[in-house]
């Protein structure tokens, strides 16, 4: 139990053993008190993470604390007076294997906050737990070097295997650091005991003793007042000193707080208002109305209080320096509430902040929830950089704080997301504050030496204070915005309920075409390519279709651009290959099919995979599949693109541009890309018989693409007129449109490749009128 004893002889020893046990077992109280902060602490972390494991180890401490409070209880009852050193041996490692129980489980909450679920409120609340726990072992324990050896070693171990385990300079550093505030404990515990051993033993003066215990005290690493019953201060060390404005410890013995607290004032250390909470946080402390509290001095120090109360013989107050803590938690709730790039309120906050403003707000008051999207952020990062775009935003938030508006709550979404909310007398005032913040948003930035064109689109939703609802209001304001984007003409829309229709409609829709494509359900219908001198059908078009069961047809136009949107659009992709190579395999391969490949067909390299399994399953040649990709779709990633169709091209597919003529690097994907045919829009046909330009600009093109090698598809003719002038001045291989058949289902194309060949275009026509 002691470190190095005196000689003496076995009777003293045994004396001396039988006090320092006593010693040990008389912190009941302080065990269970600080247990019982242990275990609230403990249930605390686990009200904030949610994690069952916290309900575990605040079970974990009361059964030891129940343990230990048995355990003090039957040494409360023994009778020593006869004890052998076996004996009381014995009640050392009892009271130790408790001990050692409770500082196990706080090294571990450590371990499991900090490594395992990486929560930060739960590690900084188990450190804290430990720290304290950590004055507490050397000032209760420090007695028996066993005792404080054992539980400084099982308190600090599993935190230091946690900081070599996170890995990293800065934590091995940590780690590190832990062995000498452990060495720290013992040596202060060391001495302590020492010196206490020696005035027991009267081998050494008062004044050493004194001298030894000021040295430990001054070496702690937080600072510590003890008060007796009268509230006098009997113990003060140099952290509680300099602390309170003060040189020496000396200056605080024998002294009331209400002395203290008006010597520091004198000193000016303190101002009024400081020194007026000071007061009333130490008098609780004291009273026992409270066992923690924060202090924070002129200086910006954050120190915080621990007390120990005793009836009996005073209380003692622990403080230490926890300012970098409450920075870093400052910090931290600051970037959880905060927009780090703009200032503003992120997400979260401006929840909080809407329903205090509405709860100030008159009831009659019209709230206007406004989202608003920057127009071209994307664009202007790629063009200036990243650092330009953020310093675009940060401008822009700027514009929108001068917003005219009564008091409105300004908050930053997303990347390029602002949601406003302000109040208004009525509709029309709202509507004219929407369209005055509009037009100071959009225009002109200068951004770092950069002139910056930049618009804005919103969506604004608008209802009276008693029946604002944040959820909905925010609901509606979105669906204004995509409404807002979709309209060239307005740069904001108000939100109307046929919006909310036109919504609903839509997710319901959204929905019956996903299970569509995952059941298959889907048909697909091809139209006619016919050779322009014979007037055969040598190919077509496969195009999907959608026959919903409640709606009917629903157009392509609105159902292909959904699958994009869901992210669907390759697996419609795939549907429509399966069958058409699979239906091209039906006509015995007298006809080659096309399908249209999307923009994220052209990015995904499992389409060229999907293509060649389709074509070897069902037997049939690669040249005989024709894919065909628009302008739009070429644009998105010229260099994976190219890679696919490339692929493709080399495996024997054939590669039509569809759409030529729309885009605006036509000629360049001709001259770049690994293309075949082109199809030219129907737009160039519509009105090549009353317009000689359209006709001679057709007949360019065509040209044009035969000096490169490629065939030509001309795409839209509806009129024999057209036919006629096609196949005399045009010059271009193929023809499509309605004039040659629509599209149509699969065994009605059977039934033309059968029929004679002077009846093919009298069939198709008449197919296409019907549908007409």
């Amino acid at each position: 139990m002691r470190g190095h004893l005196m000689r003496t002889d076995l009777s003293e020893s045994l004396s001396l053993d039988t006090i320092f046990l006593r010693t040990l077992y008389a912190n009941k109280k302080a065990i269970w008190w600080t247990s019982i902060v242990q275990i609230t602490a403990t249930l605390m972390i686990y009200i904030k993470t949610q994690n069952p494991i916290y309900i575990a180890f605040a079970v974990a401490f009361f059964v030891t604390v129940i343990g230990r409070m048995a355990n003090a209880n039957a040494f409360e009852q023994a009778n020593l007076t006869e004890a052998t050193a076996a004996t009381l041996k014995k009640w050392e490692w009892r009271y130790l294997s408790g001990a050692l129980g409770t500082c196990i489980l706080l090294g571990f909450l450590c371990f499991v906050s900090i490594y395992i679920l990486a929560d930060p409120s739960a590690a900084i609340t188990s450190i804290i737990i430990v720290v304290a726990s950590t004055v507490a072992l050397v000032t209760r324990n420090y007695v028996s070097r066993t005792v404080v050896i054992g539980m400084s070693v099982a308190l600090l171990a599993p935190l230091f295997v946690t900081f070599i385990l996170l890995g990293g300079f800065y934590n091995w550093l940590l780690a590190l650091l832990i062995l000498p505030f452990l060495w720290s404990n013992i040596g202060i515990a060391a001495n302590l005991r020492q010196s206490l051993f020696d005035a027991l033993l009267g081998k050494r003066q008062l004044g050493i003793v004194v001298n030894n215990f000021d040295a430990a005290l001054n070496g702690m690493p937080h600072g510590l007042l003890m008060f007796d019953r009268n509230q006098i201060i009997t113990i003060a060390n140099m952290k509680a000193a300099k602390m309170m404005g003060f040189h020496s410890p000396e200056q605080f013995r024998g002294r009331s707080l209400e002395t203290l607290l008006r010597l520091a004032r004198q000193r000016t250390y303190f101002s009024s208002e400081a020194l007026e909470a000071l007061r009333t946080k130490m008098r609780d402390l004291l009273a026992g109305a409270k066992q923690r509290d924060v202090f924070v001095s002129p200086a910006k120090r954050h120190f915080e209080f621990t007390a120990t109360p005793d009836p009996e013989r005073g209380t003692v107050l622990i403080f230490q320096d926890v300012t970098r803590r409450a920075e870093a938690e400052a910090q931290i709730s600051r970037m959880a509430r905060y927009d780090s790039l703009t200032g503003l309120p992120n997400r979260s906050q401006f929840a909080e902040i809407a329903s205090s403003y509405i709860e100030m707000a008159e009831q009659d008051a019209q709230i206007a929830l406004m989202v608003v999207d920057i127009d071209g952020l994307k664009r202007t990062n790629d063009t200036f950089g990243h650092r330009i775009g953020d310093e675009l935003l940060r401008a822009f938030a700027d514009r929108l704080t001068l917003a005219d508006a009564n008091g409105p709550v300004i908050s930053r979404f997303g990347s390029d997301e602002f949601v406003l909310l302000f109040s208004a007398s009525t509709r029309t005032a709202a509507l004219d504050s929407v369209d005055r913040i509009m037009r100071m948003v959009s225009g002109q930035y200068l951004v770092s030496g950069h002139d910056i064109l930049t618009g804005a689109n919103a969506g604004v939703a608008i209802a009276n204070a008693a029946e604002f609802d944040l959820v909905v209001m925010h609901m509606n304001a979105d669906l204004a915005l995509d409404v807002a984007k979709k309209d060239n003409k307005k740069d904001w829309t108000v939100f109307v309920e046929t919006m909310d229709h036109s919504f609903r409609s839509k997710q319901r829709l959204k929905a019956d075409l996903r299970k569509a494509i995952a059941e298959n359900t889907l048909t697909v219908a091809y139209q006619p390519i016919v050779n322009v001198r014979t007037l055969r059908m040598t190919a077509c078009e496969a195009l999907s279709r959608w026959h919903h069961p409640e709606f009917g047809p629903i157009s392509p136009a609105e159902f292909i651009p959904m699958a994009e949107e869901m992210g669907l659009i390759s697996d419609l992709t795939r549907c429509v290959v399966e069958r058409a190579i699979k239906d091209c395999n039906g006509w015995e391969s007298r006809i080659s099919v096309s399908v249209n490949l999307s923009s994220y067909d052209l990015q995904n390299m499992d389409m060229v995979n999907i293509i060649r399994s389709a074509l070897r399953r069902y037997d049939v040649e690669p040249h005989l599949l024709e894919v065909e990709v628009t302008e739009g779709a070429l644009i998105t990633d010229r260099e994976s693109t190219g890679s696919v169709l490339s692929e493709l091209k080399d495996f024997g597919v054939q590669v039509a541009i569809d759409d030529f003529g729309t885009g605006y690097s036509s000629l360049s994907y001709l001259k770049d890309l690994p293309v075949t045919k082109v199809k030219i829009d129907r737009s160039f046909i519509a009105d090549i018989v009353a317009e000689g330009r359209s006709l001679k600009l057709l007949r360019g093109i065509v040209q044009m693409s035969h000096e490169l090698g490629l065939s030509v598809t001309i795409e839209g003719l509806e009129t024999n007129e057209q036919s006629e002038l096609v196949s005399e001045w045009i010059g271009a291989e193929y023809v499509q449109g309605f004039l040659y058949g629509a599209a149509m289902p699969a065994q009605d194309i059977a039934r033309l490749l059968d029929a004679p060949m002077e009846q093919k275009l009298v069939a198709a026509t008449e197919y296409a009128a019907s549908l007409h």
